[in-house]
């Protein structure tokens, strides 16, 4: 059974992230003049939350130009940025896998038509061999129908090389298959899994332990002050931070660990087979890393200073759900963070 795959972009920002990006994001648009319409806002919405560095990168270039932003450009950038690229490979394997259809069916059809022929050809022939005694007469009819045979055959022969040959395309169609569902399973900035996969895997892992009872943490990281490096650093310094820590985050966990892109500047790990004591203890394997040494920027070598990660982490309850579990590890993130950062929460187990 084919999982259902939706590409519509997902925003789940808090109340206070949004306001945080309508700030940033309307002086931004005005300064270079571009129309507040929904479309442009979009556009410019990923390009703040910094997720699409494809996106963020074609708009730099347009902006650093002063490019007119009229409707056709917008569209184009809203279709080949927002709408998931996976689309247009799940479109053309779509297109190719009917053609073969078609093509496979033709062969089948044009097969069973030559099949009919001589199945009524061997059948009159065996009227003849009933009504014929003579030598000569006989002789005429066996050539008859081995040389009815062999171009059957040889329509066989065809309709199984042209078989083969379907096989080997189908082949390739599901490794292109399997590429463009990954595709539209991944964020393109960190190269980690996206929010929606990550909301898939932590549905599959919730009713897994519903049945097995094995043991399940999350955690939730989040960048401290990350818009801080944004504004003084420009947005690819930020997208740099972002894919170090990702680059970091897979590095200290385990291979049976799903680490997803949660919002802007947070992740997410789901943890399953993990004792909560060992989810700590990674947790904060991730958050020294990071803190331990300042971060330079790779093309002028200049510091960019220390950064840190708040940390929340929750193990599942009985009757959890995919909300209750997330919610108290995002609560024991913010607690980390109204706490002074740069350390990890556990949940409240009152």
């Amino acid at each position: 059974m084919i999982d259902s795959i939706t590409f519509l972009p997902k925003y789940d920002a808090t109340f206070e992230q949004n306001a945080e990006y309508l700030r940033q994001i309307l002086p931004l648009m005005s300064n270079n003049k571009i129309a507040a319409d929904p479309l442009n806002f979009a556009i410019f919405y990923e390009y703040i939350i910094g997720r699409n560095i494809h996106l963020n990168n074609e708009l730099d270039e347009l902006l650093g130009k002063q490019t007119v932003f009229t409707s056709e450009l917008s569209i184009k950038l809203f279709k080949k940025h927002i709408c998931d690229n996976s689309i247009n490979s799940l479109e053309k394997i779509n297109h190719t896998l009917l053609q073969l259809i078609n093509k496979t069916g033709e062969a089948i059809d044009a097969t069973g038509e030559k099949a009919s022929a001589a199945t009524i050809h061997f059948q009159n022939q065996s009227k003849k061999l009933e009504s014929n005694q003579g030598l000569s007469e006989i002789k005429t009819v066996l050539a008859e129908i081995i040389a009815e045979t062999q171009y059957l055959a040889e329509t066989s022969k065809t309709l199984q090389v042209q078989l083969d040959e379907s096989k080997r395309e189908m082949q390739f169609l599901r490794q292109e298959l399997a590429q463009a569902r990954e595709t539209a399973k991944t964020d393109a900035l960190t190269g980690l899994f996206n929010r929606r996969a990550f909301d898939q895997k932590l549905t599959e892992y919730i009713e897994t332990h519903k049945q097995n009872n094995f043991e399940l943490c999350l955690l939730i990281l989040d960048l401290d002050h990350f818009k801080q490096v944004n504004d003084m650093f420009g947005h690819q310094a930020g997208d740099s931070v972002l894919r170090y820590t990702a680059n970091l985050i897979k590095q200290h966990i385990a291979g049976h660990h799903f680490a997803a892109r949660y919002g802007g500047e947070e992740m997410a790990v789901i943890m399953p087979n993990t004792s909560f004591n060992k989810a700590m203890e990674i947790a904060e394997e991730i958050r020294s890393s990071l803190a331990r040494y300042p971060l330079k920027r790779k093309d002028n070598k200049k510091s960019i200073g220390k950064v840190t990660l708040s940390i929340g982490v929750s193990g599942y309850k009985i009757n959890d759900s995919i909300e209750s579990l997330i919610e108290r590890a995002d609560e024991a993130m913010y607690r980390a963070k109204s706490n002074g950062r740069n350390q990890i929460m556990a949940e409240n187990f009152g």
